[in-house]
């Protein structure tokens, strides 16, 4: 960077810092206020060292995503001193623009010296048509974060890191040991947390926004340097096509995958960190010919970065690292000048790391959450040969995964010349390696459990399909090369990125019908219930709440809650099930006064929250709030004012203080469970059975027994536990399975994918499942008795896409992970995990 230039930027950006310090930015709209606070408090340290020489390929109009690599680096140092302090980390908000000064002015000395007597060699920029186009692809990121922001759901994990950042700002550590439970001790520790929420934390503070408000719009200012980020490895891989290509490709394949949305969730430290480490990768690569004393550091700086984000960044930079330099020394048989810096490189970058890691280590990841740890998410080819499940391929890269196996091929015969189309091979055989070989997946369930799944994410979609849209038109149109190959190349990749492009252009065109679907399973709508709560209960309380409603209050409260939701506790919380269970049956209406006595003072309750404000029943695993449960819950406590004081109650919205004392004195049998009956052997049929450690089913009722698509089937079953059953996540799956048109019965071995053909191809459906807990929760099997029959209510809504005719109806309970393990014959025969026994039969017919 020229001399004038870099004291223009440092002054700008040093400007901005004292601005945000002096709290000019609370003047703002909350989306430019958060952007500029994250300009001030992560890339302005960040372009300091960019100002210093760590430019990425391509140039300084790539040069953003870098800088916000640096800057989160500097912050995580800025973090560490502060607790090596004994200070508060929240002194950064004023402070840090004292260190931030200070790094300017050597980048600004640095900036003229080097321009003095440079010897660095001048290097290719990103300029004219292509660098419009990545400018392009990164504004239309900043457009569809704009438009619908981060997503925040009792879903997903959105109000687990706003929960914890909150905690952060009230007592001023970065690690908190309380951010959910107030008895948590050790246990409320999550490793997976590293020192990127903290910045967050500093971020909310310059923009004066509640943790709510920044969570949901930084994004904003995070997405486009994804693009970039992508970008600067198509230049490695293809030249100025080639960034072009890949920041469109990297647009469309974040933008485009409905179901996770990673584009929008770019604050999440998770895709932050992947995004890092492909800077790191970057950077290493870029240092194999720069081989200068600027592009090492970069490469470490960056790698800092990302491990300091996510911990989870130590695994993948050691296997893409590792397998990239493997790939080095076979393709140079040997090894070669390039794999000595490589590894020279790779080492330092470890190294760097190594003190972070160690210390965090001393955190004790000791996985003890039997969420968490049973294991899950798994393809079982026989009972003890298992691997990761091949349906996370489709779930988290719809068909672009396929353009892996078929690119291996010609990335190794075309490209293997070229560092950065090597990494694409590497990587991705790497990634094979671990999710699909049994005794890497033997080795590594047992420690790090479900995230054995999160190693898809690794695969360099973007870049890969970035390269194959930069390279395949220019083989096309070559004279010098058969053109039949390339053509057909193009539509293969064209059919397999169809998907993702139809949902990145439905997502533009229709953002308001996405931000509707997730209202619908928002924790926002309550936002005044909860800082009602927030306001006028004392600090530091206790909830008991559902679920989903207890993972709310740390989001928008200072106070404490009895449980979360399924898998988001911390992995160390070995209570995270017991707490589930206990929740449960302390706000069960039929449940004895005893045991809603023993969970108050278990976790010292202080208040209770009940909510019927679900515009659905949420699909939660264990147990989960419906309107019949709200009702009886609320008619429960209302009979006892002495023992909980009804201190708000906006009809359905209801907080409740509680007075142990007056508690203590309630006593009395628990009423009689409406869905429960007496067994007597006379009046129920005989039961038919599941399979071992799972209830008997004595009878399935269902009606219409006609119905039309679209209409809705009541039904409910009676289960009976023969014996005590465990405590755990049951799952009912209904299912109604017809004939295939024209009498067609293929072999069993290949039943399911010749079904799913002619499903494709005549475009209506032969079978339909609905899935649901039983009882919805609220009377867990764990409690069921042999001698009660349960009455498990449900609905479901007949699609509108099957076709007509007579369906039998099977049914099965299940006992499951969140993520279930399904054997291999599950994806060829048409009985599989979810069959169950059949029960009767309705009729599907549409009406005139």
């Amino acid at each position: 960077m020229k001399p004038r230039s870099a004291v223009a930027l440092g002054v700008a950006m040093v400007a901005l810092q004292l601005a945000g310090c002096a709290g000019l930015l609370r003047v703002l709209p909350a989306q430019p206020a958060i952007a500029l606070a994250f300009v001030a408090s992560v890339l302005a340290p960040g372009y300091a060292f960019v100002a210093m020489g760590a430019a990425p390929p391509g140039g300084l109009a790539l040069a953003p995503a870098w800088a916000m690599g640096f800057g989160i680096a500097w912050n995580a140092a800025l973090v560490i001193a502060t607790r090596a302090c004994g200070v508060p980390f929240t002194v950064l908000a004023t402070w840090s623009v004292v260190p931030g000064a200070l790094l300017w002015s050597v980048a600004m000395w640095r900036a003229g010296r080097t321009s003095s007597h440079s010897g660095a060699p001048a290097r290719r920029t990103l300029r004219g048509v292509a660098w419009a186009a990545v400018a392009l692809a990164a504004a239309l990121a900043v457009v569809h974060v704009a438009r619908l922001g981060t997503p925040i759901t009792y879903y997903g994990d959105s109000p687990d890191h706003i929960g914890t950042i909150r905690r952060m700002l009230e007592g001023g550590d970065a690690f908190p040991r309380d951010a959910f439970f107030r008895d948590a001790g050790g246990a409320g520790v999550d490793p997976r947390k590293g020192l990127w929420h903290p910045q967050v934390a500093l971020i909310a503070a310059l923009a004066r926004r509640d943790p709510v408000e920044t969570w949901r719009w930084l994004s904003l200012a995070i997405a486009p340097l994804f693009v970039l980020n992508a970008a600067a490895f198509g230049w490695l891989a293809a030249g100025p096509a080639g960034a072009a290509a890949t920041a469109w490709a990297e647009l469309v394949v974040r933008a485009g995958q409905i179901g996770w949305q990673p584009l929008r969730k770019a604050v999440f430290s998770t895709f932050l960190a992947d995004q890092l480490c492909l800077a790191a990768m970057i950077a290493l690569i870029a240092d194999l010919d720069a081989r200068r004393r600027a592009s090492r550091l970069a490469a470490i700086a960056l790698a800092l970065a990302a491990v300091t984000t996510h911990v989870f960044s130590a695994i993948q930079l050691a296997l893409v690292a590792g397998a990239l330099l493997l790939g080095i020394a076979l393709r140079d048989r040997g090894w070669s000048e390039a794999a000595r810096r490589g590894a020279g490189t790779a080492a330092a970058m470890g190294l760097a790391c190594l003190p972070y890691l160690a210390w965090r280590a001393l955190h004790a990841y000791a996985p003890a959450n039997v969420i968490h740890t049973e294991p899950q998410g798994l393809l079982l080819v026989t009972d003890r040969i298992r691997m990761v499940s091949v349906g996370v391929l489709w779930d988290w890269n719809a068909m672009l995964w396929a353009l892996f196996p078929l690119g291996w091929w010609a990335l190794w015969r075309h490209g293997r010349s070229n560092a950065a189309v090597l990494y694409l091979l590497t990587t991705s055989l790497a990634v094979v390696l671990v999710m699909f070989d049994p005794p890497v997946v033997a080795l590594l369930s047992p420690r790090i459990g479900y995230l054995l799944m999160r190693f898809v994410w690794i695969l360099p979609t973007g870049p890969l399909l970035g390269l194959a849209a930069a390279t395949l038109p220019m083989r096309f149109f070559d004279a010098g090369r058969p053109r039949l190959r390339a053509a057909l190349a193009m539509a293969v990749v064209l059919a397999l990125a169809w998907p993702a492009a139809h949902d990145a252009a439905l997502v533009f065109a229709r953002p308001a019908r996405f931000e509707a679907d997730e209202t619908r399973v928002s924790p926002l709508p309550w936002r005044d219930d909860l800082m009602w709560m927030d306001t006028h209960l004392p600090a530091g309380s206790v909830v008991l709440s559902d679920p989903a409603t207890s993972y709310a209050v740390p989001m928008f409260t200072r106070h404490f809650v009895v449980t979360l939701v399924d898998q988001h506790s911390s992995p160390n919380d070995s209570l995270a099930l017991t707490r589930l269970l206990d929740a449960r049956d302390a706000l069960d209406p039929f449940a004895s006064w005893a045991r809603t006595r023993d969970v108050v003072r278990r976790y010292g309750v202080d208040a209770i929250a009940l909510n019927r404000r679900f515009t659905e029943i949420p699909r939660l695993d264990y147990w989960a709030p419906t309107p019949g449960w709200f009702d009886e819950a609320r008619v429960r406590l209302d009979r006892h004012p002495a023992a909980f004081e009804r201190v708000r109650d906006t009809g359905d919205f209801v907080v409740y203080r509680v007075h142990r004392a007056a508690l203590d004195t309630l006593d009395g049998p628990p009423p009689q469970r409406p869905n429960v009956a007496e067994f007597l052997p006379g009046l129920f049929p005989v039961g038919r059975r599941l399979g071992a450690g799972l209830p008997v089913i004595h009878r399935l009722a269902l009606w219409p027994r006609v119905v039309a698509p679209g209409d809705t089937l009541h039904g409910v079953a009676d289960w009976r536990a023969l014996e005590p059953l465990p405590a755990g996540s049951y799952e009912v799956a209904v299912r109604f399975d017809r004939t295939l048109p024209g009498g067609l019965a293929p072999p069993a071995i290949v039943a399911k994918p010749v079904r799913k053909l002619v499903e494709i191809a005549r475009r209506e459906r032969y079978r339909f499942r609905a899935d649901h807990l039983p009882t919805g929760g609220a009377y867990g099997v764990d409690l069921w008795r042999a001698n009660e029959v349960v009455r498990d209510s449900f609905t479901l809504e007949v699609p509108r896409d099957v076709a007509d005719g007579s369906y039998a109806v099977g049914i099965k309970m299940i006992r499951q992970p969140h993520y279930p393990n399904y054997h291999l014959s599950d994806y060829f025969l048409d009985r599989d995990y979810y069959s169950g026994v059949t029960m009767g039969s309705i009729l599907v017919a549409r009406r005139p």
